[in-house]
């Protein structure tokens, strides 16, 4: 950490640098590289959408593919991911996503909403503090425990301590609490913004209401999932991200109304989607689907599934799809309105109200059905599943697991469940995914070796902690 914070003074510069965030925040908005060497001086707009374009290299860069490579819904096929694939990774290869999540995204962050209450734009405060409420709650998702209370100041200290996983959450949410109350109280659009909520205030409190909903699940799962917090998860959702209706165009199949996506151009380098750049320019061959456990689950389900499936992988079942979920120019999803109706679902289904459970199980598929064209049935009902409140949560639960295809969060929700998903094949057989070797999955990222050298706080890791829990999930830290 203590190299990482001390780059501080040029994290915006290092924008115009690294993995071609320059291009994509030149491309997205003009003008962001004004004054690239002096970000102090920078106004608090265009310092967001450099904590934007991070947050987007972030998200949809390295962790995702990962996560998606664990949780057998992508298939790491060469040189690094197919020694990724069978869990073969040390702390060096986190190095680059330490650096963003901190220098990048959250010291960045921390300058917007310094700067944004200094020139009057409380709305751009308020958004800014939605987004580390998110980022942070993946941060600590991934990693376990991490600093925070001490990070990205400077001034401070140079070597912060590591909080506990479970604070951070706490501080997380705690931070998406105080960006809806200010968003609620600032509803003009925001003056710059590069995601699909257009800068409107109403879709960032739907995003924060979801995101809310998403950590206190995470936390749930510490003390076997109490009535109290299930019930604060219903009420986020309920704010949060629900629409079913389509919005978006081809490439795209589209994207639910109030969805927090992503938007990409074409520009190589740029503002291009990034699965697309790795899939096709970077590294092809890398990242394919070679009939990974997802495409299974999908064809287990007929031609019900059809339009989901060939959205996502080409027609043989061995390739990620460049020409919808990951053309040039596709967006990412970070939270889709059927994660928000399936954790309500899941919520209502661990109280034992099978009728409410399935209601929001009828709706997350309704969504699915509006962006994917599938033909999923919306008129389930309890009797459908025996009555059996088991069943009922195994739909959710299989449901959830491909509603955040590829996304960073089904690393998070696999160990949240114990990688309890299922299908059953054609013989009538249920299929569990298991390990890709031995017989245990992973739990957590290793922290980056710059910080073990460099930070005396990191906790102690070895090699056998990929496969250690974190605090959320029963772990110890």
């Amino acid at each position: 950490m203590k190299k990482i914070i001390s780059l501080m003074v040029v994290a915006l510069a290092m924008i115009l640098f690294i993995a071609g965030c320059s291009k994509i925040t030149e491309d997205y908005v003009k003008g962001y590289d004004t004054d690239p060497l002096s970000p102090t001086t920078a106004p608090s707009p265009k310092i967001f959408v450099g904590a934007q374009a991070a947050f987007i290299e972030f998200y949809e860069g390295f962790p995702s593919k990962l996560a998606a490579v664990w949780a057998q819904q992508a298939t790491g096929a060469d040189r690094q991911f197919a020694s990724f694939d069978i869990y073969n990774i040390t702390a060096n290869d986190f190095s680059n996503d330490w650096f963003l999540a901190y220098t990048r995204v959250l010291t960045n962050l921390k300058i917007t909403q310094a700067k944004a209450k200094d020139e009057g734009f409380m709305n751009l405060y308020g958004a800014a503090r939605v987004l580390e409420g998110i980022h942070m709650g993946n941060v600590a998702a991934l990693w376990g425990d991490v600093p925070y209370s001490e990070a990205a100041q400077p001034e401070k200290t140079l070597t912060p301590k590591y909080d506990n996983q479970i604070d951070v959450y706490n501080a997380a949410i705690a931070a998406l609490d105080e960006g809806i109350q200010v968003l609620q109280q600032n509803t003009a659009d925001l003056p710059q913004d590069i995601y699909s909520t257009g800068g409107k205030v109403a879709k960032w409190i739907k995003a924060a209401y979801s995101a809310k909903a998403r950590y206190l699940m995470h936390l749930a799962r510490k003390d076997n999932y109490p009535t109290t917090i299930l019930d604060q998860v219903i009420q986020a959702g309920l704010n949060g991200i629900t629409s079913t209706t389509r919005t978006g165009t081809a490439p795209a199949a589209g994207y639910g109304a109030d969805d927090f996506v992503f938007t990409h151009g074409t520009v190589q380098g740029g503002n291009m989607n990034l699965w697309y750049s790795f899939i096709v320019v970077d590294r092809s061959g890398y990242l394919r689907a070679l009939k990974c456990f997802a495409t299974k689950m999908l064809g287990s389900r007929g031609a019900s599934e059809a339009g989901r499936f060939n959205y996502y992988f080409t027609a043989d079942s061995n390739d990620l799809n460049t020409t919808r979920a990951y053309a040039t120019n596709a967006y990412f999803p970070v939270i889709r309105a059927s994660e928000t109706l399936l954790l309500i679902a899941e919520a209502y289904a661990r109280k034992g109200d099978l009728a409410n459970a399935v209601n929001y199980l009828n709706q997350a598929r309704t969504y699915v059905n509006n962006i994917f064209g599938t033909t999923l049935s919306t008129n389930l009902t309890p009797a459908d599943f025996g009555n059996d409140q088991t069943q009922v949560l195994q739909a959710i639960l299989n449901e959830m697991y491909l509603a955040l295809m590829h996304q960073v969060e089904v690393f998070n929700f696999l160990r949240r469940i114990d990688y309890r998903v299922n299908y059953v094949d054609g013989d009538g057989n249920i299929v569990w995914l298991t390990p890709k070797r031995g017989t245990q999955f992973p739990q957590r990222l290793f922290y980056p070796q710059s910080e073990v050298s460099t930070n005396p706080n990191t906790p102690k890791q070895t090699s056998d902690d990929l496969y250690s829990k974190t605090r959320v999930n029963g772990g110890t830290k």
